[in-house]
């Protein structure tokens, strides 16, 4: 079992009162938890003996990730289990100490992972065992590194224009590309066969990645800022400074929709069937018909810009990172936002869900964090409702009860939410610390007001009677609270109706 000073916290709080206030969430049928995975568990800069992290990067389906940290080191952790798999010592070409980790890519089956440092170097790695596979050197620069589908190939861009591809993992350069002018992005088509680039001046090229000829140009937009294949390869969607997201016919280059926007597009992203694209732009996204180019939702909601989007797995749901640190799930069909999730105190820039839709990865500036969609639970019959501390004597007079309920109240949903209230005033109580429990009763803890993404600050196993409850084998007395007669002075002065707001209100 392991819990931190916050289960501590818990029990306390059935024995003194010691007010925080936090405000109450709107009622959500799904709960999500975040956990931060910088350093596998090692504290953020700012603490003592603490390092700062300088690249971040999350494998497919999320079930790794990297952390390329000060000094060149580079660890690698299960995301589920926060386990340390790999450490990496990236060596440099360079007699300087700014040579930092710039980029980190893994190949598609996570197995491997491309780095590139100051040095001008990009460097090849075998997670399992850390052994380093080729250097790739480069002669300005390396501003893009990204592997095809099979792994087979490592496309990476410098800052002089020029694309190369290599055969991996022998490092042999098999083509040097040179787009017109600077690349913003690069893709492998899902066969691997073709590389698109985007460039700075509005053209997109496709090359043959087996011998680097250039086979086809899209033109018509204005500084291209990325692109995306659908999963079958037919279709490519490009978006551009040019307030417009273009679907294209990935074989012909026809141009099939020109998709308008009131600002900058920054994403795209198709749905696993291929018959949805959505995109973001400025504080808005929008989900759009592949087939007619017709508009199906729009999302509105986040306070700044959106840098990310992308589709559940089912497609049912749309995901979208932001500048204002939240992460937001709507309904792709009518764009109705579902839940928020507050990330840390970075801007979100890249959010994607796992393969069953039940984690969400996401980058806050480069620190990596983790949600994760707690199960549907249910307590036993007869647990649910208000209760109280119950440390004073037998027979307490029932105004004495009254009080301690209405400073105290412990508030036990069926669905396994419990939320522990104090006040030290005069003021109706404010939530100050929360479990979410599971239906075998391990629960997971939290300060502060329900909310969605918070971090865990502990776990402990839950056992409730008529007369105690108990969280990590420590028991404390509770009973029932009465039904609460409130006082004409108690109603007119408005506190019964803010008593009731607090905490009868519908918990998220």
């Amino acid at each position: 079992m392991r819990f931190s000073h916050a289960t501590t916290r818990v029990l306390a709080l059935l024995l003194c009162a010691n007010a925080l206030t936090a405000s109450m969430p709107a009622h959500a049928d799904e709960a999500w938890t975040m956990t931060k995975l910088a350093f596998c568990g090692i504290p953020m800069s700012g603490g003592s003996g603490s390092v700062s992290i300088s690249a971040s990067a999350f494998s497919e389906g999320g079930r790794r990730v990297a952390n390329a940290t000060e000094g060149r080191l580079i660890r690698i952790c299960e995301t589920e289990t926060g386990r340390e798999i790999a450490s990496l010592s990236v060596p440099t070409s360079r007699d300087k100490d700014d040579d930092d980790v710039r980029i980190a890519t893994f190949s598609p089956d996570g197995a491997q992972l491309a780095t590139a440092s100051a040095d001008r170097m990009v460097r090849l790695w075998q997670i399992d065992g850390g052994k380093l596979l080729a250097t790739l050197e480069h002669p300005e620069p390396v501003a893009f590194v990204t592997f095809s589908p099979n792994g087979a190939r490592l496309a990476t861009a410098t800052r002089d224009r020029i694309v190369r591809i290599w055969e991996i993992p022998a490092g042999r350069e098999v083509a040097v590309l040179q787009p017109p002018s600077p690349v913003t992005f690069a893709v492998f088509s899902p066969d691997g066969k073709t590389l698109v680039t985007t460039c700075w001046e509005g053209t997109v090229h496709f090359w043959d990645a087996a011998t680097g000829r250039q086979t086809l140009v899209l033109t018509g937009s204005s500084k291209v800022n990325g692109a995306r294949f659908s999963r079958d390869g037919a279709r490519i969607a490009t978006w551009s400074d040019d307030k417009t997201a273009r679907l294209w016919n990935a074989a012909s280059g026809r141009a099939v929709h020109t998709l308008k926007h009131t600002e900058r597009v920054s994403a795209t992203a198709f749905s696993g069937d291929g018959s949805r694209m959505a995109t973001a732009a400025g504080k808005e996204a929008r989900v759009f018909d592949v087939a007619s180019g017709r508009q199906i939702a729009v999302m509105k909601g986040h306070e700044s810009d959106v840098n990310d989007v992308s589709f559940s797995p089912d497609g049912s749901r749309v995901l979208t990172a932001s500048d204002d640190r939240t992460a937001r799930i709507w309904n792709a069909a009518t764009g109705a936002e579902l839940t928020a999730l507050q990330g840390p105190f970075s801007a979100l820039s890249f959010v994607a869900f796992n393969g069953d839709g039940q984690r969400i990865a996401a980058v806050a500036g480069v620190e990596p964090v983790m949600w994760t969609r707690l199960a549907a639970a249910r307590l036993p019959d007869g647990v649910a409702g208000l209760w109280f501390g119950n440390f004073g004597p037998p027979d307490e007079p029932p105004e004495i009860i009254k009080e301690r309920c209405q400073r105290g109240p412990i508030k036990i949903n069926g669905d396994g939410l419990i939320v522990f209230f104090e006040t030290s005033s005069s003021e109706p109580p404010q939530p100050v610390l929360h479990l979410r429990c599971a239906s075998d009763l391990s629960c997971q803890i939290f300060t502060g007001a329900p909310g969605q993404g918070l971090e865990v600050q502990g776990t402990g196993r839950l056992n409730v009677t008529g007369k105690a409850l108990c969280l990590a084998g420590e028991c404390r007395p509770i009973a029932r609270c009465p039904q609460l007669k409130w006082t004409e002075q108690e109603q007119k002065s408005g506190y019964a109706k803010r008593w009731e707001t607090a905490v009868q209100a519908p918990l998220q």
